[in-house]
């Protein structure tokens, strides 16, 4: 016998009957994240295509590591109904619990040099200069084979439609450690009405321990590409001609560990510069790095674009402009440990 079948306005009407007081409640509450969404500065936005990317990264990771968990669970478990890895996430977010810096900051510079790659792919006057891949062929043995690695790599972190991904490889230690118990404890509702409380937290605990224990900084992309330059610059091979092809290619993870490395920087903080659209910021990275004048007109007219630097003039006028005690203070500033470069931040007092 078929089951009859409700009208739908009557179904609709239960419904609403059932969801409004949650629904004015939510109502009530969604005020504050409103009024803090609607002020903020426009420009600081996350654009849609940065949300995607980084919500696809994010909901891949935490699958990713879910899987990781579940395979070193004890063989017995293997046929437990698990919530899909978007409830997973979902539960995990609604928790607060991957909202951490550490994280988002990954995600989002991550996000943003796609974004430069996409648009530099993307622009009329584009060659195919492959400043990255041509060196698989490099005459220095150590550096080609450095080359082919990086460009193994990074074709792991591609999905079959070419999405930018993360591995657990590039989360840093510290956070892969606490993703790794958090994604844990998000699975134990999925274990517990089965297998007991006791003996899920123990699994879960130990579990844990062993995926975070995986997780190999050596095999992010951010030391490979380190690795790379490195090797380029101690053989003499890290010149003006190749950071302007990579930068031409929109390669800001490349030119961050190359302006890191003339500079003594952290490479992280030398991509937040690249990456800032403020062409100020880009200037004095330059000149704290040793650039010459020529090259940064040639960089400029490579990917000023890019960078959200005009090519009429102006940014070369904020490098002209940087005195030796101008560079001299931004030196210092982006060279000084990160939590005092974030307190000041914070402060807002770290441009004077």
């Amino acid at each position: 016998m078929m089951p009859e079948e409700r009208p739908a306005a009557e179904n609709s009407v239960e419904l609403s009957r059932v969801q409004q007081p949650s629904l004015s409640r939510a109502r009530r509450g969604r005020l504050a994240t409103v009024r803090r969404d609607f002020f903020l500065d426009h420009s600081e936005r996350l654009t849609e295509q940065e949300r995607a990317l980084m919500t696809t990264m994010l909901n891949r990771l935490v699958g990713d590591v879910a899987a990781a968990l579940r395979a070193v669970l004890p063989a017995s478990w293997a046929g437990t109904n698990y919530d899909d890895d978007y409830r997973l996430v979902e539960r995990l977010t609604n928790a607060g619990l991957l909202d951490e810096e550490a994280l988002l900051a990954l995600l989002l510079r991550r996000a943003e040099e796609e974004d430069v790659a996409i648009a530099a792919r993307s622009r009329a006057d584009r060659r195919e200069l492959r400043a990255i891949q041509g060196l698989v062929s490099h005459d220095n043995g150590p550096a080609a084979a450095s080359a082919m690695a990086l460009v193994l790599a990074r074709g792991r972190r591609r999905d079959t439609l070419g999405q930018c991904l993360l591995t657990f490889d590039d989360v840093p230690p510290p956070a892969a450690r606490q993703l790794a118990r958090r994604v844990g404890a998000a699975l134990r509702s999925d274990l517990i009405a089965t297998h007991g409380p006791v003996a899920v937290d123990e699994a879960l605990v130990q579990a844990a321990a062993e995926v975070a224990e995986s997780n190999d900084p050596e095999r992010s992309l951010d030391a490979l590409t380190g690795e790379l330059v490195a090797l380029l610059d101690s053989g003499g091979f890290l010149d003006d001609r190749l950071l302007l092809a990579a930068a031409a290619e929109g390669e800001i993870a490349f030119l961050a560990h190359a302006f890191a490395r003339r500079s003594g920087m952290d490479s992280a903080v030398a991509a937040e510069e690249l990456l800032s659209r403020n062409p100020a910021r880009v200037m004095a990275l330059l000149r704290i790095s040793g650039t010459e004048r020529d090259f940064a007109a040639a960089l400029i007219a490579a990917s000023g674009n890019l960078l959200a630097i005009d090519c009429d003039g102006r940014g070369l006028e904020h490098f002209d402009g940087l005195t030796a005690a101008d560079v001299d203070l931004e030196r210092a500033l982006l060279l000084a440990d990160d939590d005092y470069r974030t307190a000041l931040d914070r402060l807002e007092d770290n441009r004077g």
